[in-house]
């Protein structure tokens, strides 16, 4: 199988990397603070296709920390029960 890869695109502080193999593409993201990247395990027929996904998955991840970050401030304030916590933080 031949195998290629794009060089790293910045997308909101993470680094994006399309990697073709064959006929499909996939991605790469790696965020800022992590040694490993992050996928979503599909491919794409092209290249444009999967750096738009790539782009939407990191937008995802950045508003899943924003969304954790504030549940934190407010469980530590008091204004939300542990129960609410898990709740507002169980993204699957």
């Amino acid at each position: 199988m031949l195998t290629t890869t794009s060089p790293r695109i910045a997308h909101h502080g993470w680094q994006i990397k399309i990697v073709a193999d064959e006929q499909v593409f996939s991605f790469e993201c790696y965020a800022p603070d992590l040694p490993d990247f992050m996928n979503d395990a599909e491919v794409y027929p092209d290249w444009q296709s999967a750096h738009a996904a790539a782009c939407q998955f990191v937008d995802r991840e950045i508003a899943i920390a924003a969304l954790i970050n504030l549940a934190n401030d407010w469980l530590t304030a008091g204004l939300v029960s542990e129960d609410e916590y898990w709740n507002l933080t169980s993204f699957e």
